[in-house]
């Protein structure tokens, strides 16, 4: 039962990122939340999608945007290294989290032109403002992103079952060396994206405070 539980959650991630509610089900940090619930390790899936959260937070899924889909990766990510000690093993799931996340995230253009194909083909009709064609290019066109989604959260889920089954682990240094790493370039990420979003005077007075507050908070914890 958990295996089907765990391709429903990926694949509901992967339709909540455009085609949904957008309701932010679709975010690292909740995907590994309940990911971790159903595994029945909380915690893991907080530090794995806390993490990937990080990388994902300058990402805005608009437009023609290309952009990765970290819904069925965080999933996979989490059941990689489900019950194994994060200090080895957080460095290990990022990789494996960024790697599928932007394998994912190239499928989306491919259900983008089947999309634009559909309303092509009905595009006298939806001049017209023919409410059976509206609807029929709207469920059509959510089938599509359902079967990515599906199929997505599949290949990733088996992908981190791969890894977990293989029992395959670092030796404790290299661990605890790539989970440093991969905290480096969470960080990076969240740097960057604040410094390149704040360019204007209020928002650097803002980044500011944010620094500071931050800084306080960790000194007091």
């Amino acid at each position: 039962m958990t295996p089907f539980l765990l391709w429903l959650w990926a694949t509901w991630a992967g339709l909540d990122l455009v085609s949904v509610l957008q309701a932010l089900f679709s975010r690292p940090l909740v995907v590994g939340v309940g990911t971790g619930l159903l595994l029945n390790d909380p915690e893991t899936g907080l530090r794995v999608g806390a993490m990937l959260e990080l990388f994902a937070l300058d990402v805005v899924p608009v437009g023609s945007s290309r952009y990765p889909d970290f819904g069925a990766a965080t999933a996979a990510a989490t059941l990689a290294v489900a019950g194994a000690s994060w200090d080895g093993a957080l460095g290990v799931a990022t990789g494996l989290g960024l790697a599928l996340g932007w394998l994912a995230g190239t499928t989306l253009p491919a259900t983008r032109r089947l999309n634009a194909r559909v309303v092509r083909a009905h595009a006298d009709r939806l001049s017209a403002g023919d409410p059976r064609a509206i609807a029929g290019v709207q469920w059509t066109c959510l089938g599509f992103d359902a079967g990515r989604s599906g199929l997505v959260a599949a290949l990733a889920l088996a992908a981190g079952w791969g890894v977990r089954a293989s029992g395959w682990a670092p030796e404790p240094a290299l661990g605890r060396s790539l989970t440093a790493v991969a905290l480096g370039g969470a960080g990076w990420a969240v740097m960057h994206g604040a410094l390149a979003s704040g360019r204007s005077g209020p928002r650097w007075r803002w980044l500011s405070a944010g620094v500071a507050g931050g800084v306080l908070a960790a000194a007091w914890l």
